[in-house]
């Protein structure tokens, strides 16, 4: 018998590790233009969800829907908001995607339900997904692009 086979396996079990540990990894987004104060704690707050299951109607801090999530990072920054997506989606200014800054909110339209995240950078969002919980989704994926219908200042 050939003693290199159970050395060489354990090599090659190693290595393909190394590829299958970091897709499991959370998505890293790069922030910036990040401003300082409530803006920056609004983001900070909703990244530190990430990983959080999905629970219907739930507002934190163990789980989240998509508002409860908005709900949950704004309050914890000391700003109040509604509790719905519906809700939430009218509060506040309209804006357009080229004035959104970190913390405002991206509105989507998915089969007559609202959903609702909060604007990371220029291109990403954190969200809490029914499939994967409290996550972070590019707004130029096709998917999110043909349903957001808007974008949100609140302060």
């Amino acid at each position: 018998m050939n003693k290199t086979f159970p050395g060489r396996f354990a090599v090659l079990f190693c290595i393909s590790l190394l590829f299958l540990v970091p897709s499991c990894a959370p998505k890293k987004v790069q922030i910036f233009d990040m401003p300082t104060g409530v803006r920056s704690d609004i983001v900070q707050i909703a990244l530190a969800q990430q990983g959080k299951k999905y629970r219907s109607g739930a507002k934190g801090p163990d789980y989240f829907d998509c508002s409860g999530l908005i709900y949950f990072s704004y309050r914890q920054a000391g700003i109040s908001v509604p509790p719905t997506a519906e809700a939430q989606g009218r509060y506040g200014a309209e804006i357009s995607r080229g004035e959104t800054l970190p913390g405002d909110l991206v509105l989507f339209k998915i089969r007559n339900d609202d959903h609702i995240g909060i604007i990371v950078n220029g291109s990403d969002f954190v969200h809490a997904s029914k499939s994967r919980g409290v996550a972070i989704d590019s707004l130029e994926s096709t998917y999110w692009r043909r349903y957001v219908i808007g974008f949100r200042k609140l302060m």
